[in-house]
């Protein structure tokens, strides 16, 4: 008489320490690339973008050793991850690392790479600022490169040379303090820079607005920029500075590496044992299965409205999308049922796939050019919130009608 093998034991928990530790790496991995290499290589250039997409591919990889082999959890951890990666783009004057050199203004521009400047030798002229009013129109273009039309630009800028005490106009500016007035010639209230206490400058990333006024003020005062020119704001000292610039990229890691850290608990065996048969397992309430659907409509969903504020280029808002939306097909995928029928789930991943898509294009011209948000963002918000109530409603109705004919088929079985 044969008897039964014995159940094969449950898997070790993963250390939570270790888990922690990788997720931290993937989640800072676009996030550091892109940081580092944006000053090198300038905003929106192809090979920065390439080696950001590539750098995903390690990420993906964090979510899936941090979440083990449950769909639901491998869905939650890619929407955190890759879902951080893409709103951080939005973050431009947060990506600010590097190294801050001691050293004279004339080798600024030699330092690409540098988050700012200690200028022991070198001050603000005050007494040469120039206020330029500039507008810029350029071209848009879809990701095939075809024009889809122009936007223009305004602001107001008042323009510092920061330079050694020998220089002369007839030597390059090597360095610029700016100060930025607000956005569409709107002059909102800016403190007097401190040109007294200052030690250095903290490098903005180029900006074309910003970068056409220096140009402007440079060529009304007939001084010649240097190769290179840095331009910056003038603070106390740059290595705090760079601190403060970065807060905002900093409490998006923390946030992220706090849901992340919800998923890995989620495997601990206490939960597993109580959770998991609840959201996975064959019995899965009706109530449970739409409380998965709506969070699956609502990651990709705030992700598009971050990117639609953050106004972010469109094609790469819809590449995360497409990024984002892989994970939450998982959630609804592993959430449904086997009887659901087909019609059903096909409708599902059309909402999935369009409520996003939605979010991002609400009020599109013909050319795909989105609306203004100046003075209207509250009410865009509100009315996002109204498109993702009714895709959540939409879910519900989904699930009822399948539940419905789920058991009309059953009892046609039956008989």
């Amino acid at each position: 008489m044969e008897t039964a093998a014995p159940p094969a034991a449950p898997p070790p928990p993963l250390p939570i320490s270790r888990a922690l530790l990788v997720g931290a790496a993937g989640i800072a991995l676009p996030m550091l690339l892109h940081a580092v290499l944006l000053p090198v290589w300038g905003g929106g250039t192809a090979p920065l973008f390439a080696v950001f997409i590539l750098s995903l591919l390690p990420a993906t990889g964090v979510a899936f050793f941090c979440a083990g082999t449950s769909v639901l959890r491998i869905g939650y951890a890619m929407c955190i991850v890759v879902g951080a990666a893409f709103l951080s783009l939005s973050l431009h004057e947060a990506r600010i690392f590097g190294a801050v050199p001691s050293l004279d203004a004339a080798a600024a521009p030699s330092r690409p790479a540098a988050a700012g400047f200690l200028l022991p030798h070198a001050a603000p002229r005050a007494d040469l600022a120039r206020e330029v009013d500039v507008t810029v129109t350029l071209p848009r273009r879809d990701m095939r490169g075809r024009s889809i039309g122009s936007m223009t630009l305004r602001g107001r800028f008042t323009v510092v040379p920061v330079v050694g005490q020998d220089w002369t106009p007839a030597q390059p500016v090597p360095v610029v303090a700016v100060l930025d007035h607000g956005p569409d010639g709107v002059v909102h209230a800016v403190q007097s820079a401190p040109w007294d206490a200052g030690r250095g400058v903290l490098r903005l990333l180029p900006e074309p607005l910003r970068d056409h006024g220096v140009q402007e003020a440079l060529r009304d005062a007939g001084w010649t920029a240097a190769p290179h020119i840095v331009a910056g704001r003038w603070v106390a000292d740059p290595r705090w500075a760079r601190l403060d610039a970065a807060r905002p990229l900093l409490w998006l890691f923390t946030a992220a590496l706090l849901g992340l850290a919800l998923v890995i608990l989620s495997r601990h065996p206490w939960i597993v044992a109580r959770l998991d048969p609840a959201l996975e397992g064959a019995g899965a309430s009706m109530g449970r299965e739409i409380l998965l659907g709506i969070a699956a409509l609502t990651l990709p969903s705030i992700l598009a409205l971050g990117m639609r504020h953050a106004e972010v280029d469109g094609g790469i808002a819809f590449l995360a999308i497409g990024f984002a939306l892989v994970p939450s097909l998982m959630i609804t995928i592993g959430a449904s049922r086997a009887a659901t029928p087909i019609g059903v789930t096909i409708a599902g991943v059309i909402l999935i796939v369009t409520l996003p898509m939605a979010m991002v294009a609400r009020g599109a011209g013909p050319n795909g050019d989105l609306p203004s948000l100046a003075g209207a963002r509250w009410a865009d918000v509100q009315e996002a919130m109204i498109v993702l109530g009714v895709g959540w409603l939409v879910w519900a109705v989904l699930v009822i009608v399948g539940r419905l004919l789920d058991r009309r088929g059953g009892a046609g079985a039956s008989r």
